[in-house]
C-alpha cells in the first residue's frame, strides 16, 4: 500500500512542478532555473508526509469520492515539505540533498544563492495554499477552514523549533523540545491531522492521531540522526558525519550508537501502542529501519 500511494504522490508532485514551470517560462527564463532546482530536488522524497495526509483522511472517514484529489491535498504537504527543505538547507550549509545540488549552491555569489533559495522556498507556500483553495474534495466550508488552520498551527510550530535548532542549544531538554516541534508536530502530527480534518475527524480521534504522530516522530527524526551519523552516503544522498564536524548538537553525538539503537525500538512500540490501524504500524516498521 505505501509503495502504491507513493507512485500517485510522486506524478501528483511531478505534474504540479511541470505546470509551476510552464507558468514560469512565460516570465523569465531564471526562474524556469531555479523552478527546474525545485523539480530534481523533489525527486527522491519518501513522501511519508503525503501518505499521512491520505491516511489520515481515510481513517476519518472521508469520502472515497475523493479520489485523486485526496492526493492533490497530500502534494500540498509534500511541496510545503520541499519549500523548508530548501530553507533549511541555506541554514545547515548543505550543498548536496538527495544526490543533486541544493538551490543556494548552485549559484557563484552566496548572497545571490541565499537569496534565491529563500524566495524559491517561499514559492511552495503559495503553491500549496493554491491547490486548498481549489480542492475538489466532497467536503463542506468548515473541514477546508479546519484543516487551514491545522496548517497554520503546526507551520508556526515548525518555525519555532528551527530558531531553537539556529542557536544551537546544547542540553538534552532543549533537543527534545525543537524534536517535539519539528520531527513529532511538523513531520507526523500535521500531515496526518491535515488528512483527518478534510476528511471530517471527530475530537477524539483528532487526540488519537496526535498521539501516534508524536511517538512516530520520535522515530523518525532519532533514526534520522542516526543515519546522519552511521548511515550509507549513497543512500541518504548526504555525506555522514556532517554533525560532528559542524559541531552541531544532535541525538546520535549525545546517546551514542547503543542508546540511540534502544530509544528508536522504544519509541517505534509506543507509536504502534497508541493505534489498532495495520497501515500505520506498518508505517512505523518502515520508519524504524528505513536507509534513507
Amino acid at each position: 500500500m505505501i509503495g502504491s500511494y507513493k507512485e500517485q504522490i510522486d506524478a501528483e508532485i511531478e505534474t504540479e512542478l511541470e505546470r509551476r514551470l510552464a507558468e514560469v517560462r512565460d516570465i523569465s527564463p531564471e526562474l524556469v532555473k531555479v523552478v527546474t532546482a525545485m523539480r530534481e530536488l523533489s525527486h527522491g522524497g519518501k513522501r511519508m508526509r503525503g501518505l499521512l495526509t491520505i491516511l489520515g483522511y481515510q481513517i476519518a472517514g472521508g469520502s472515497k469520492e475523493g479520489g485523486s484529489e485526496v492526493v492533490r491535498a497530500a502534494v500540498i504537504m509534500e511541496l510545503f515539505h520541499l519549500g523548508l527543505l530548501v530553507h533549511d538547507d541555506i541554514m545547515d550549509r548543505d550543498d548536496l540533498r538527495r544526490g543533486v545540488a541544493t538551490v543556494h549552491a548552485r549559484y557563484g555569489d552566496r548572497h545571490t544563492g541565499e537569496a534565491m533559495a529563500i524566495c524559491a522556498g517561499d514559492l511552495t507556500f503559495g503553491w500549496g495554499m493554491e491547490i486548498l483553495a481549489t480542492l475538489k474534495l466532497p467536503i463542506t466550508n468548515i473541514q477546508i477552514t479546519n484543516a487551514t488552520a491545522v496548517w497554520g498551527k503546526y507551520f508556526s510550530r515548525v518555525g519555532y523549533g528551527q530558531m531553537l535548532d539556529v542557536l544551537q542549544v546544547a542540553d538534552e531538554a532543549s533537543l527534545l523540545q525543537i524534536l517535539a516541534l519539528k520531527s513529532g508536530e511538523y513531520s507526523c502530527v500535521l500531515p496526518l491531522l491535515f488528512g483527518a480534518t478534510l476528511g471530517g475527524a471527530k475530537p477524539e480521534l483528532i487526540k488519537q492521531l496526535t498521539e501516534y504522530g508524536m511517538e512516530l516522530g520520535w522515530v523518525f527524526q532519532l533514526r534520522d540522526d542516526y543515519l546522519a551519523e552511521w548511515g550509507d552516503s549513497t543512500k541518504t544522498g548526504k555525506p555522514v558525519g556532517n554533525d560532528a564536524r559542524e559541531g552541531k548538537h544532535s541525538f546520535a553525538l549525545m546517546y551514542g550508537k547503543e542508546k540511540l539503537e534502544q530509544e528508536i525500538k522504544r519509541h517505534a512500540e509506543l507509536a504502534k501502542g497508541a493505534t489498532e490501524d495495520e497501515t500505520l504500524r506498518e508505517i512505523v516498521e518502515w520508519m524504524a529501519s528505513r536507509q534513507n
